[in-house]
């Protein structure tokens, strides 16, 4: 096989992987290009690092913040009543507060660190 080919098939393996890592990184409903969700899944995954979906009351009676969600319009700006959804920086944010469905973690599935695991 030619060079050319080899790097042509090449370029072709690697646009596929990119493609594929960024599918994988969708969170339900979240738009990931609104400017309320650019804190979002850093590489480093020090922070927001859970996706949270299926949020079933913004404005849950869980909030540490009192029976008003704080993130409420935020949250329904960024995502779509069908599965509202929202990055968290724990699992329990997810579950007890937004009453929401852990899809991911990005560190793993328990991680509660506030740094990622070495």
């Amino acid at each position: 096989m030619s060079h050319s080919k080899l790097l042509i098939l090449g370029l072709l393996f690697v646009l596929t992987r990119c493609a594929q890592a960024t599918a994988s990184r969708a969170c339900g409903t979240l738009d990931l290009t609104s400017k309320h969700t650019q804190h979002c899944f850093p590489e480093d995954g020090s922070h927001h690092f859970v996706c949270c979906v299926d949020i079933n009351s913004p404005t849950s009676s869980q909030s540490p913040h009192g029976n008003s969600n704080p993130l409420n319009d935020v949250i329904k700006a960024a995502s779509k009543p069908s599965s509202y959804s929202w990055c968290t920086c724990s699992e329990e944010i997810c579950t007890q507060q937004l009453e929401g469905r852990v899809a991911w973690n990005q560190n793993g599935a328990g991680w509660k660190g506030f740094l990622p695991p070495q």
